[in-house]
């Protein structure tokens, strides 16, 4: 395996496929959250009010609690992945990856940075707009999203 970095800047087409199975992972994770800790919530407000309905409980610091973790754990999705692999579930099916401009994987505060300037992926569409392809969330931190090569065949397999 060659050491070279893989340079080949993403095309538009292929970041949008990896940023659609990215929103449904992440509709996922909203929706797995609410689930599980909805019978705890309306416990806590006082067992069989329609927790959803009584607007009083809005107004708490629980329910703004409630309401952040999720986007949290889709926070910790992205960033996670990004460092440990440079590949979220949808990068990884449309053979993309995120790297530092040097080609290495990308730090902890690199990965946080772009998880939360790539806002509902509005940076990806100005990737139109620049040579490398890079958006504005990959141009604030140094890093781009490039296309892996296809594995090459191994000969000694096919004997």
């Amino acid at each position: 395996m060659s050491n070279t970095p893989v340079t080949t800047p993403a095309p538009l087409g292929k970041k949008l496929g990896a940023w659609l199975y990215d929103a449904l992972i992440s509709v996922a994770i909203y929706f797995l959250w609410v689930t599980f800790t909805s019978p705890l919530i309306r416990w806590i407000i006082g067992g069989n009010k329609d927790w959803l309905a009584d607007t009083s409980w809005k107004d708490t610091t629980i329910y703004q609690y409630y309401m952040i973790t999720p986007w949290l754990f889709v926070l910790l999705y992205f960033v996670y992945n990004h460092v440990k692999s440079g590949q979220t579930v949808g990068m990884s099916a449309w053979k993309l990856r995120l790297v530092k401009l040097d080609g290495t994987r990308v730090t902890w505060l690199q990965a946080t940075a772009r998880s939360i300037l790539s806002i509902l992926g509005a940076g990806m569409i100005s990737s139109v707009f620049n040579a490398q392809k890079r958006g504005w969330h990959d141009l604030m931190t140094r890093t781009r999203v490039v296309l892996m090569p296809d594995p090459k065949p191994d000969p000694k397999k096919d004997a």
